[in-house]
């Protein structure tokens, strides 16, 4: 099971990427947008975080950044629909930035619950 910090603006993904990763067992945080989810961090270290790339307020390019700074041993997933733009180049950049993993929206929910299960037994183990 992971800690794991779900970033995403669209209701409906969140939503329904929560309940892929809650029937799971994993144990989901959700927020709405970067500035949620800086907020949650800086209380709480999640073993992973999945974000959204284009949303308001606090795109996932900027809280990849940030993360990174702040939280050098989190694995990251992007995920992007890429909004008027493919969203490859925002994954590439995402993934320059540090994200361990990216996926294109519509998501392959098997996909992204086994990069989750490599990277949370990855995690395991590390050397405490």
């Amino acid at each position: 099971m992971a800690k794991i910090l779900l970033v995403e603006d669209d209701d409906l993904v969140r939503d329904m990427l929560a309940q892929v990763l809650t029937r799971a067992s994993h144990e989901v945080h959700s927020a709405t947008n970067g500035d949620e989810a800086s907020e949650y961090l800086q209380t709480t270290e999640p073993d992973i975080m999945v974000t959204d790339i284009i949303m308001p307020k606090k795109s996932g390019i900027t809280l990849i950044s940030e993360v990174r700074d702040k939280h050098p041993n989190m694995e990251i997933i992007a995920i992007s629909g890429g909004g008027r733009l493919d969203p490859t180049g925002y994954l590439d950049l995402s993934e320059s930035l540090g994200a361990t993993v990216s996926f294109e929206k519509p998501i392959d929910n098997a996909a992204l619950l086994m990069a989750i299960d490599l990277l949370a037994h990855g995690k395991q183990e590390e050397p405490t």
